[in-house]
């Protein structure tokens, strides 16, 4: 990651065992789109801390049909959902950016995208990147990044779902795993 203050750890396999461990330790939510879109699975978790500290950003990865197909090699998609502490710089590391927070990306303007983030509805705005589409605004006092590859993908945030905190133990979850997804980088 570019100059991110906290180590990146080896994406990992979800399963519910990860997400439990990891929601017992993390000090940043782990966003899970409740309920996932039809035909679309969890594919990978990450996460950026220091054994001391614990996990300051995490990372979900969900996979399954683009919502908006243009041609056969956009059949399937990618959504990442990120919580950060600001200066931690994951979000920005995964959409293909130089700088650790959005900045000024933020506020500026009217939200390109609404979601309900933990019960409270939650602006996002355009970020411009290559290749995808990405999203970033604040929920429950941390940076939310949504990322989709392709960038038609992102039309999968229209959705109706809402963004549920996977580590809270009060969320129970039956969720379809899948294979990791690319877009977290290889395992360690």
């Amino acid at each position: 990651m570019h100059g991110a203050v906290a180590p990146l750890h080896p994406p990992m396999v979800g399963s519910d065992e990860v997400l439990r461990q990891l929601g017992q330790r993390s000090l940043v939510p782990i966003w899970l789109p409740w309920p996932l879109p039809m035909g679309w699975l969890v594919s990978g978790v990450q996460q950026a801390g220091d054994d001391h500290t614990g996990p300051v950003a995490t990372v979900l990865a969900c996979s399954g049909p683009n919502p908006l197909t243009v041609d056969v090699d956009d059949l399937s998609a990618d959504l990442l959902l990120v919580a950060e502490q600001p200066g931690i710089g994951l979000g920005a590391h995964l959409a293909g950016l130089e700088e650790l927070d959005p900045g000024n990306r933020v506020a500026t303007g009217s939200p390109s995208v609404k979601l309900v983030a933990a019960g409270h509805d939650t602006p996002l705005w355009a970020v411009d990147v290559d290749g995808a589409s990405a999203f970033v605004g604040e929920a429950v006092g941390v940076w939310l990044w949504a990322i989709a590859w392709p960038g038609t993908a992102a039309a999968v945030l229209l959705e109706q779902f809402e963004l549920r905190d996977a580590s809270d133990p009060d969320n129970l979850f039956d969720l379809p795993y899948g294979a990791l997804s690319p877009r977290l980088g290889p395992p360690g």
